[in-house]
């Protein structure tokens, strides 16, 4: 259990927010039905926070990252945050975390750990941040639920003041924010007639829970991935029972949108980054435009000097004339809103035509060997899978019809999802299908069976039957001592997988690569796949010739091929299909 939290430590709360989302995102997406029934909050968060984890990895490859606090870490993220948010949903997060940072850096104690009195002003100022952002806030949205997990946080320190005793555990504090914050989810639904009427509570709130789940189970001792979601579970109550829910009056200041009924224009999306010394004057500027235009949905996120602008609105010329007379905007973009919404009828095909598939290759001879089968070769940042954000601009300029994405790592999956499901929104008539590749050795017996000119859904059928027939296996070096299902393992030792648990602790590479082959061809197969690393620490020739004795002297009717990867991390891949 954490008493206090310092950068490190928001590094990690990061990407397990991260996990946590793209696991969540499928389920928030559907959740969304305000301001527009678009169905991506969900992905517009889970693409917001990836880049904005990116940001954070770069802080940590420039070698800053050791010593930089909490403080430093919520600011990369809130900037990285800021550069791409995706939505109004990913702009007032943006907007959040620059709230947390900010409070961060200037309530911090020496040393950049958070106790939690801090974390508690930190929630307080990433509530006032986050609803100064919004030009008209809206209860019953995501907005609601930072500000009850904030008031709740505040609550839990400041009865502990007024008893005189010790401040509460950092634990109790983020637990009060996460029970409040579901709280809060579940009367959205009452609060706005739209989310009533669809019978869900509001997909943003939902997102939020995400985030304070992770923290408060991270900070208890808990795995997130083990501990059920109160958002999840409030958002399923919330479909068990009606709701009545008053008309909207002008006292309250509720806007809900209506133009998005079948047979109405809903108008236009726009948003763009603008450089300027003062937003005060465009602000200003754009709510008048907005209230003449009939749009909505005005967020302006940002600080010093930096500000990332959302609009919903049905003429965009006044408000981008108004933006080039206040500042320097940049990365303007304009969506057709009716292209997202489901009315029920068709949307004209972009005249694109062709396929390409996109494979994550951590390494330059996978990257060698997927070129060589017509594959486009992507690799993450430091070994990690392409980005999000990498492969949404892979699809963009492929400028063709048909994408497959073969993914090739557990942790890529949630990205190339998300990818493949905003290139769909965003490129009208263009089909996206991700092959779900857990290993290498999965993509390259995707690849293998992959074949250019027969039909798109018979391809992507047989290529994710492929990669769901190989059981894979692989070995790595033990970095500390560990207790894993095989036993207990020392630093340096190499640990052999198959699938994602230990099955061999080794001493040698060679005695794991036996021990994994082993028990993986016990169970049948026709081929053994093997995919050397960077790091294999031998001979590449005698492990294969060992590898292939071994299955042949059990096996004889089994083949075996290799292929050097030159992958990092991972000392061998293996396959058996």
């Amino acid at each position: 259990m954490l008493e206090a939290v310092d950068g490190s430590s928001v590094r990690t709360w990061a990407r397990a927010c991260l996990a946590a989302l793209g696991r969540a995102r499928e389920e928030i997406d559907a959740l969304n039905v305000f301001p527009v029934p678009d169905g991506d909050t969900g992905t517009n968060l889970y693409l917001t926070f990836d880049a904005a984890c990116e940001r954070l990895d770069e802080l940590e490859r420039a070698g800053d990252a050791g010593s930089a606090g909490a403080a430093a870490a919520l600011g990369a993220l809130a900037d990285g945050a800021l550069e791409a948010a995706h939505g109004n949903s990913g702009a007032i997060l943006a907007q959040l975390l620059r709230g947390l940072a900010e409070e961060l850096a200037a309530t911090a104690r020496s040393g950049g750990f958070v106790d939690p009195g801090v974390l508690a002003a930190a929630l307080a100022r990433a509530d006032v941040s986050a609803r100064a952002a919004v030009s008209r806030p809206v209860e019953g949205t995501m907005l609601s639920v930072v500000r009850a997990a904030a008031v709740a946080a505040g609550e839990s320190v400041r009865r502990s003041a007024d008893a005189g005793a010790a401040p509460p555990a950092f634990a109790a504090v983020a637990e009060a924010a996460r029970q409040a914050a579901a709280t809060a989810l579940r009367e959205t639904q009452h609060q706005l007639a739209v989310l009533a009427a669809a019978g869900v509570v509001d997909a943003g709130g939902r997102g939020v829970c995400v985030f304070l789940d992770v923290l408060a189970a991270l900070v208890g001792g808990y795995d997130p991935r083990r501990v059920e979601s109160l958002g999840a579970a409030a958002a399923r109550r919330s479909l068990l029972r009606p709701v009545r829910v008053p008309a909207p009056s002008a006292s309250r200041g509720a806007v809900v949108r209506t133009e998005s009924a079948a047979g109405a224009d809903p108008g236009l999306e726009l948003v763009f980054l603008i450089d300027t010394e003062s937003i005060e004057p465009l602000r200003a500027e754009l709510e008048r435009i907005c209230a003449a235009d009939g749009g909505d949905s005005l967020v302006i996120a940002g600080g010093a000097g930096r500000y990332r602008v959302h609009i919903h609105l049905h003429q965009p010329g006044p408000a981008i004339e108004a933006a080039l007379d206040h500042g320097r905007p940049r990365d303007l973009r304009v969506t057709a809103l009716a292209e997202c919404v489901d009315h029920g009828g068709t949307v004209r095909a972009t005249p694109r035509t062709g396929r390409v598939v996109l494979a994550a290759a951590d390494g330059p001879g996978l990257a060698a060997l997927f070129t060589e089968v017509g594959a486009v070769p992507l690799a993450g940042p430091d070994g990690r899978p392409p980005t999000s954000a990498q492969l949404s601009r892979a699809v963009l300029d492929a400028d063709v019809r048909e994408v497959v994405i073969v993914t090739a790592d557990r942790d890529g999956l949630a990205g190339a999802f998300a990818a493949a499901d905003q290139a769909e929104r965003d490129l009208p008539g263009v089909r996206v299908a991700v092959i779900p590749g857990k290993a290498a050795v999965q993509a390259v017996a995707a690849l293998a069976v992959h074949e250019p000119g027969r039909r798109f859904d018979a391809d992507v059928v047989a290529m994710t039957a492929a990669a769901g027939a190989t059981r894979y296996g692989a070995l790595r070096l033990a970095e500390d001592e560990a207790w894993t299902m095989a036993g207990v393992a020392c630093a340096g030792d190499v640990l052999g997988f198959i699938e994602d648990d230990v099955a061999v602790i080794a001493e040698s590479v060679l005695e794991a690569a036996l021990g994994v082959v082993d028990r993986m061809v016990s169970a049948g197969g026709e081929m053994v796949t093997l995919v050397t690393g960077a790091d294999l620490g031998l001979p590449t020739a005698a492990l294969v010739d060992a590898v292939t004795t071994r299955v042949l002297a059990r096996r004889p009717e089994m083949d075996v091929v290799a292929y050097a990867g030159g992958q990092a991390g991972w000392l061998l891949l293996i396959g058996v299909e």
